[in-house]
């Protein structure tokens, strides 16, 4: 080994070192730094720096002085120490019991004592150097990691606002306890609740609810605490701000610890939007049936007149009766008051078929009530009779024997019939008259349920129309609007009932739904 320049005695040099090695707190720096002061002070010609892991020794750092200068070489492979001559000097780097490494020092010939004090002395310190980088890299590491976790918790709180503001829906907790109701930003401006104000009583919050939903509201939520289970509310609140009403659907959960409850979790959404919506639709639905019957009763114009002509030509016949029957030298009143009696009854009837079209047409709300399904029939083939007359349609109706009642709203029934029986009328317009027959039926399906059936001999639905026969706007007629259908099947399903249609044998549809019964 060349003696030429290694200050292996220069103290101050190696003060210089150490506190150079000192103020590396980035081991990826310190490392090769280790290596290279090795071979710089302890006169080594090659230094190794391994770390032990699962059976192998890795390089970490390597440096080598060739006489002029120290180098350093990062290969970070399996040490291959085979191939290495010459004297070698083993020193573990530990450092509060945990081993951080080892240095290999290679020489050509063995260090002195002086020497080996040295790279003791040196090596000691670089495994305080090399602890207290690690520890250092490990702080950032985690302060980093931190830093990291705040700004996703920071994100996702920021995104937890902006889901429930989009979607109308607040947050909370429910102290049990403590009866206090912790509230999102959200719920706060749900609840129109004064800023900074996040913490209720549940005595507060009762406070907010409608005064007619409050009690329901109480009960319910009173049941749920008592047994620790799920509350599932829809309510109405006046805000605290504005006295605004909003409608809420609410859901709270238990959370269990130890086994009871201390707390519930939940949210509340403002679907006021969706019932107003509701409202609206339902409201337009209504419009649409009316329109539906109104449509429906004037292509029935000419039956309907024919059935009020009737009793008044009959009352004009018994007037002119009854003023024969006064006109008499000696008046007979018995057959004068027949006749009164006569004009009494026929003028009630063509009252009856008013009132009942007027209902048709009317704008009314659903008003469900106990009905005679067999006399509602009957009423409304009435109102068709004439047209199935002009139309040359033979009657087939079959009743049974006892009458049978269902629970249901008189004028939307009649729709449904009316429109079938309509509908039939049309399908077989085109077949020949005495082929034409409509049969209508209501029989017992057991017990809880009664099904009435309409049944044409027409040409029949085509297969490619029968799955769309109850779209709205969907229509096979060339002038139809497409909603009676439609409509009828909304009427029977909040009747909770089903409305089907099928291709009847040997030709023509039958059209046909149930309903439940009533005693």
């Amino acid at each position: 080994m060349p003696s030429d320049p290694r200050p292996s005695d220069d103290d101050d040099a190696l003060l210089h070192t150490l506190c150079d090695l000192s103020a590396l707190l980035d081991p990826i720096l310190l490392q090769p730094a280790i290596t290279r002061a090795m071979c710089r002070l302890g006169a080594a010609r090659r230094c190794l720096l391994l770390r032990h892991e699962a059976g192998l020794a890795l390089i970490q750092a390597e440096a080598r002085y060739d006489g002029l200068h120290v180098c350093n070489s990062q290969r970070y492979c399996i040490a291959q120490p085979a191939d290495l001559q010459g004297a070698k000097l083993t020193l573990v780097l530990n450092h509060r019991g945990q081993a951080l490494g080892e240095l290999l020092l290679y020489y050509d010939d063995a260090p002195g004592a002086a020497m080996l004090r040295r790279v003791q002395h040196l090596a000691a310190h670089a495994a305080v150097a090399l602890s207290n980088a690690t520890e250092h890299a490990r702080a950032l590491l985690e302060k980093e990691q931190l830093l990291v976790a705040e700004r996703e918790l920071r994100t996702s709180q920021e995104l937890l606002k902006q889901g429930e503001r989009f979607n109308h829906t607040g947050s909370m907790r429910y102290l049990v306890r403590e009866d206090l109701m912790f509230c999102s930003d959200e719920l706060c401006r749900i609840y129109g609740l004064p800023p900074g104000r996040k913490c209720i009583t549940y005595d507060e919050f009762a406070a907010i609810m409608h005064p007619d939903d409050r009690q329901e509201v109480i009960e319910t939520v009173n049941a749920a605490v008592a047994m620790g289970g799920t509350i599932r509310v829809e309510h109405r609140i006046c805000r605290q701000d504005t006295g605004e009403v909003r409608y809420l659907s609410g859901i709270g959960k238990p959370v269990w610890m130890d086994g009871t409850f201390t707390e519930y979790m939940g949210t509340a959404t403002d679907i006021t939007v969706r019932r107003q919506a509701e409202y609206a639709i339902r409201a337009a639905q209504v419009d649409m049936e009316r329109v539906a019957r109104a449509n429906t009763v004037g292509q029935l114009t000419a039956s309907i007149a024919h059935e009020i002509n009737q009793p008044l030509m009959s009352i004009v016949s018994n007037a002119g009766a009854s003023l024969r029957w006064l006109n008499r030298p000696q008046p007979d009143l018995e057959h004068a008051r027949a006749s009164l009696r006569d004009i009494i009854s026929e003028g009630q009837r063509a009252g009856g078929i008013i009132s009942s079209l007027q209902n048709l047409t009317r704008n009314r709300s659903p008003q469900f009530e106990r009905l005679n399904l067999h006399a509602l029939i009957r009423h409304t083939l009435m109102l068709s009779r004439s047209e199935l007359e002009q139309r040359e349609v033979t009657l087939a109706l079959s009743l049974g024997p006892a009458d049978v009642h269902v629970l249901g709203d008189t004028v939307q029934l009649q729709q449904v019939l009316l429109n079938l029986v309509v509908n039939a009328i049309d399908a077989m317009a085109a077949v020949p008259e005495n082929a034409r027959t409509l049969a209508i039926s209501a029989s017992c399906c057991n017990e809880e349920r009664v099904e009435v059936q309409v049944r044409d001999s027409g040409e029949g639905i085509c297969a490619e129309a029968m799955p769309r026969i109850f779209d709205a706007f969907y229509t096979t007629k060339e002038n139809g609007m497409g909603m009676g259908l439609a409509i009828c099947r909304s009427i029977i399903e909040t009747h909770r009932g089903r409305l089907r249609v099928a291709a009847a044998v040997p030709q023509g549809s039958v059209f046909s739904f149930d309903l439940p019964r009533v005693p």
